[in-house]
């Protein structure tokens, strides 16, 4: 299985050079027994590659194929991905931002969101109300994918 990586809210701090352990512990659980490609933003590491390969390796991360650094721009995750289905099946895309989420899941990709909190209690927030917020834009979504399907003729058509 194919499983495209972000560094960025994945595996490094968007605030900073950090490591995020939570997600170097899914790196390296996915490794094992899955092909990992890792994508990652255009302005970190100054858009330099040997910078971004040194910090890898500096974390112990050196079990990907390849990193791949696209253009910027609001879809340049997706418009990576399109570019290099040619010689490589994506079967799982692991992103921080929920609107690339959203971006991929409707372009039919399966996606994972890490969301790893910035707070560890939710009350340490600044705009803490006590009721968590649902990420609308996903959740629509989901809601509008599982309607099509339920509604989708070819399901009960028969064999294809």
């Amino acid at each position: 299985m194919n499983v495209l990586l972000a560094v960025d809210g994945v595996l490094k701090r968007p605030e900073s050079d950090g490591i995020i352990p939570a997600g170097q512990l899914l790196y390296h659980g996915l490794a094992t027994t899955h092909a990992i490609h890792l994508v990652d933003d255009y302005g970190t590491f100054n858009t330099s590659r040997p910078v971004a390969e040194s910090w890898l390796r500096s974390h112990g991360l050196n079990k990907h194929l390849r990193l791949l650094k696209p253009t910027s721009g609001d879809t340049a995750l997706l418009d990576t991905i399109r570019s290099t289905r040619a010689d490589l099946t994506v079967d799982l895309v692991v992103v921080a931002d929920p609107h690339i989420a959203e971006q991929l899941l409707a372009a039919g990709y399966t996606v994972c969101l890490f969301a790893h909190p910035r707070y560890s209690r939710p009350q340490w927030k600044p705009d803490w109300t006590g009721e968590p917020r649902a990420w609308d834009g996903i959740v629509a979504e989901i809601e509008s994918q599982d309607q099509h399907y339920a509604s989708d003729a070819r399901r009960t058509a028969g064999p294809l």
